[in-house]
C-alpha cells in the first residue's frame, strides 16, 4: 500500500487566494483482491468520493497584534523608568510625641 503525504501546515505564500475554501482531495483507488477461484482476469475498481480539506487559515492580523503587543510594552517601561526618574523623592519625618493621644502628621518639611 502506498500513500501520498503532503505537509500539514502551510507557509503563508503558498495558499490559495481562497483560503478559506480549503482544497479538495483527489479521490482514492480501491481494487479489492478477489478470492475467486475462477481465474478471471478483470479487475474492479472503486473509488471514494472527493473530500474538501480545511485547512488551519493564516491569521493575518498576527502583525498588527505583534506591533500593539510591543507598542504597550515599550509605552510601559518607558513610562515607569521617566517617573523614576522626574519623580522628587522628599524624605517625610513623623511627628509625634510619645504617650501623647494626639494624632501622627506627616511633614514634608526638613524641620527636626
Amino acid at each position: 500500500m502506498t500513500m501520498d503525504v503532503t505537509k500539514a501546515f502551510l507557509r503563508y505564500t503558498e495558499h490559495p487566494p481562497d483560503a478559506q475554501r480549503g482544497w479538495d482531495l483527489p479521490p482514492a483507488v480501491f481494487v479489492p483482491i478477489r478470492a475467486d477461484k475462477e481465474g478471471s482476469d478483470e479487475l474492479e475498481r472503486i473509488y471514494t468520493p472527493i473530500l474538501l480539506v480545511d485547512l488551519a487559515t493564516p491569521d493575518f492580523s498576527m502583525p498588527y497584534n505583534v506591533i500593539i503587543m510591543s507598542s504597550t510594552l515599550l509605552t510601559f517601561i518607558f513610562g515607569s523608568i521617566f517617573n523614576l526618574l522626574t519623580r522628587k523623592f522628599i524624605v517625610a519625618k513623623v511627628e509625634g510625641e510619645e504617650g501623647g493621644g494626639e494624632k501622627r502628621g506627616i511633614s514634608t518639611e526638613g524641620k527636626e
